[in-house]
């Protein structure tokens, strides 16, 4: 895992960090404002989706969208 810090200039990030190509990163933006609050159940949900990523399962993006339009 490699950590960098970058800003967004005109909707592009900018960061002096270099990634091979085809590299997955992870984005956090850090600002000002309070923490989002999650309750037990809502932060359950979450750590539970990052399980399933790390072991692999996981839905491709056209796959959601797919299913967000279908419910519409």
């Amino acid at each position: 895992m490699k950590v960098a810090q970058g800003r967004v200039v005109h909707g592009v990030i900018k960061t002096r960090a270099r990634f091979p190509n085809g590299a997955r990163v992870t984005l956090v933006q850090h600002d000002n404002r309070a923490p989002t609050k999650l309750d037990p159940d809502e932060e359950a949900g979450v750590l539970k989706g990052i399980a399933e990523i790390d072991a692999g399962k996981r839905l491709a993006a056209s796959r959601i969208l797919h299913k967000i339009r279908r419910h519409r």
